[in-house]
């Protein structure tokens, strides 16, 4: 609640938002391992905050996933129905789209992986807006590109997978579609966003291939990158992220792309963090200052004494306009968590 008074936003509204997400695994008691290691945060914490800032205004978000009562991914997939339904009834979250490709996700027999996490943005105008993640590893019946590409054919979406089938220009087990993320909302804004995993690829080629969506300038991201890194942002030894968003408005064609950039692989702290984000927002024309100010409400220890807070930092151009989001975990198991995600 910190973090949303921090922002100027609704705490009561907030509040009431994420005890609902947050139920009945909230009450837990933390132990030294997760029992349900997460796929929300490197560590394996089911819960990461982030905030998305613009010159305009400044958003909050909130990532869980509805950690099971079981250790197994159909225990997962209970709990994750579950919320789904709850923020569908109490909120007004439309879940059509989930129940459309629900048999492809949450398959039974033999699930693997997680099952699905859910997600919320508080704006200073406007009611609470929520999305769900979904596995495309969800089982072997198919591969990552088949579930993707039967789940955008279903959504209405099915001429987009030509975009999505060239972003992957070196194959999907290079360019590993990880997540489908879908709005909980109606409109024809409401987004369907295909995530990608980018296993040894050097950010510029990346850059370069992010032209693809409607509103990408090439040239930003690999400056981006190598700012937060200092290194250049080689996939070593954490892969880069980004994704391709579609609407109804775009059509078959992405309406943008989004780079994410692992963070705390490349630094000895969460203060050498800090510092190069705060020196990029000022370049950016973003409000360094209130990113700092937010930081100091997440973070629950000196940012010398480890490196897990930061995961990762987005960037993408709005209209000619950039915007950047910072993602923290809660920090739950480990303050040096490893790499994840290497292939193979």
């Amino acid at each position: 609640m910190r973090l949303l008074r921090s922002a100027g936003l609704n705490v009561e509204q907030g509040a009431r938002v994420l005890r609902r997400m947050l139920t009945p695994w909230g009450n837990r008691r933390i132990g030294t391992r997760p029992d349900w290691r997460s796929d929300v945060c490197a560590d394996g914490s089911p819960i990461e905050f982030s905030a998305a800032f613009s010159r305009e205004c400044t958003q909050i978000r909130v990532l869980v996933e509805a950690v099971p009562d079981r250790p197994s991914t159909a225990a997962a997939q209970e709990s994750a129905l579950g919320l789904t339904r709850g923020l569908a009834e109490e909120f007004g979250a439309v879940d059509d789209r989930p129940a459309a490709v629900q048999d492809l996700f949450l398959p039974d027999g033999k699930p693997a992986g997680f099952a699905m996490m859910h997600a919320v943005v508080f704006s200073p105008d406007g009611e609470p807006e929520f999305k769900v993640y979904l596995n495309p590893d969800a089982d072997r019946r198919m591969t990552a590109a088949e579930r993707t590409r039967a789940a955008l054919d279903r959504l209405g979406f099915g001429k987009a997978w030509a975009a999505v089938r060239a972003y992957a220009s070196r194959g999907f087990d290079l360019d590993r579609i990880v997540y489908l993320g879908l709005d909980l909302l109606d409109g024809p804004q409401s987004r369907v966003k295909v995530y990608f995993r980018h296993y040894d690829i050097p950010p510029a080629e990346l850059d370069a291939r992010m032209g693809i969506s409607l509103q990408h300038e090439t040239g930003f991201l690999a400056e981006f990158c190598q700012a937060l890194t200092g290194d250049g942002g080689a996939a070593r030894p954490q892969p880069l992220v980004s994704n391709l968003t579609f609407t109804a408005d775009g059509e078959h064609v992405p309406v943008s792309a989004t780079l994410y950039v692992p963070l705390w692989v490349h630094a000895e702290s969460d203060r050498t963090v800090r510092d190069r984000i705060s020196s990029l927002m000022a370049r950016m024309g973003l409000p360094a200052g209130r990113y700092r100010a937010l930081l100091e409400q997440v973070a629950r220890r000196p940012l010398s004494g480890g490196r897990g807070i930061h995961t990762y930092a987005s960037a993408r151009l709005q209209h000619g306009r950039p915007r950047m989001t910072t993602y923290w975990s809660s920090e739950l198991y480990d303050r040096y968590p490893p790499a994840r995600y290497q292939r193979g």
